[in-house]
């Protein structure tokens, strides 16, 4: 898994100008206008100054307004290109006493020993596909659930204490929860709680794993406790239970950050567990802007502009997308239903045009509106943002020992407490764990 961004070194759009002692860079005064947000600038994001040094964006304000990380140091210059630096997504930022906050904070994913050490089952990252567009309020992220193993009573086998499913693929530490539904539950076992997979993954695994009385790709037992599970101390199964016995890992969950009402970060903020495949992300769709276009008030003929609410217009951008629609009535003469526009926010408060294009848009190239519509229930609705997941260091199986982890390689050291003894900060690379392809790198449990 490449720890780098794809568009290192790329151009943003744009010219920008550079001012010396200003913490922020904007829209040049000529030449093309910027499109900070189009562009997917982000917090953690670095972009190289007119005067050549590195500075790291902590906020993105609109198309035409970014924030460094401190003052520009170089002599004022207008008009400049930005070359925009993705930097490795492990990496902190510190400060000179210590502080800081890493780039996995700032919005930028990378991989964690501890997402690397929960294996190919967790979910591991979410990576932005469309950031959407006039979002009013920050949308919710639903993470689908990990695939519902049913148990059946045959496959309970009291005598090993282990559990059949065909080519399970668990990894030992894998945590399940136990549903027993209306009927009996397996006696051992209680009735939505979680357990933790010991599985035999493969021939050199060693003991630390567990020793289940029926090896295969079909069976593993279940521990009370993570540390019993990567001792193999199983529990005992005196019950068989019942048909519709399931068990299920965690479903993983994440939010959203806004900037501008577009979705600028996707936080992973529980990973879940027992994936076989990376989950699907579904965001919620933007409100919807209602518009009286048969009120000359409101759709201005003279400006090719619509008179939308306060709230909409602080959270639209020129460039922006959004689809119109006449709502049953007769579309506004120059407009077509159901169809994407570009948005182009008016100087005036609270209006806005519409282009065809967001090259048009940004250039100010309004759509004439030539006759007010019918109806009063016209929409503007944004862009609904999509994501994509995927799981943890490793590649996925669907047989024992199939599942496998990834060394998790080097990780930064920092020594240092910050007080007088421990105001330099000495920082060093050190291996994460054993890189000797031991079994304890072919099974390294779930955190």
């Amino acid at each position: 898994m490449s720890m780098w961004g794809m568009n290192d070194g790329a151009a943003l759009s744009g010219a920008a100008k550079f001012t010396n002692g200003a913490a922020t860079f904007i829209d040049g005064a000529s030449g093309s206008n910027t499109t900070f947000t189009t562009d997917a600038l982000e917090a953690g994001d670095c972009v190289i100054g007119a005067d050549g040094l590195l500075y790291r964006i902590t906020a993105v304000a609109s198309q035409t307004a970014a924030t460094l990380d401190r003052n520009y140091e170089g002599t004022t210059a207008d008009n400049q290109t930005v070359l925009r630096v993705k930097l490795p997504r492990h990496i902190k930022i510190t400060n000179d006493d210590g502080t800081g906050k890493s780039l996995q904070d700032l919005g930028v994913f990378g991989v964690s020993k501890a997402e690397a050490d929960a294996g190919v089952d967790n979910l591991g990252a979410v990576a932005e596909v469309l950031d959407g567009s006039c979002h009013r309020t920050v949308p919710a992220v639903t993470v689908a659930a990990p695939p519902t193993n049913t148990i059946a009573v045959a496959k309970v086998v009291v005598a090993d204490n282990t559990i059949g499913i065909t080519n399970h693929g668990l990894r030992t530490g894998t945590k399940l929860t136990y549903l027993s539904s209306s009927g009996s539950v397996i006696t051992g076992l209680a009735n939505n709680t979680a357990y933790f997979v010991i599985s035999k993954e493969t021939t050199d695994s060693g003991t630390t794993f567990g020793q289940v009385a029926a090896l295969g790709n079909s069976t593993f037992a279940l521990a009370s406790s993570l540390s019993n599970a990567q001792a193999g101390t199983a529990i005992a199964l005196t019950g068989t239970g019942h048909a519709a016995q399931t068990l299920i890992g965690d479903t993983a969950t994440a939010t959203a950050t806004l900037t501008v009402g577009k979705v600028s970060k996707i936080a992973i903020a529980s990973v879940g567990s027992a994936y076989t495949s990376a989950p699907t992300i579904t965001i919620a769709a933007p409100a919807t802007e209602t518009v009286d276009a048969s009120d000359a008030a409101v759709c201005v003929l003279a400006d090719n502009e619509f008179v939308v609410a306060s709230a909409f217009y602080a959270v639209i951008a020129t460039g922006d997308e959004v689809t119109y629609a006449h709502g049953g009535g007769t579309a506004v003469t120059g407009l077509t239903t159901a169809t994407l526009y570009y948005m182009i926010k008016s100087g005036t408060s609270n209006r806005m045009g519409l282009a065809t294009t967001r090259a048009r848009a940004i250039a100010g190239t309004n759509i004439a509106f030539t006759v007010v519509g019918a109806g009063s229930s016209h929409t503007l609705i944004g862009q609904t943002p999509t994501a994509t997941a995927s799981l943890g260091m490793g590649s996925a199986g669907t047989t024992v020992g199939a599942s496998q982890v990834s060394h998790v390689g080097w990780v930064k050291k920092t020594i240092g407490t910050g007080g007088r003894a421990g105001r330099v900060f000495y920082e060093t690379l050190v291996a994460a764990s054993s890189i000797t392809g031991d079994s304890e790198d072919l099974a390294t449990p779930d955190s």
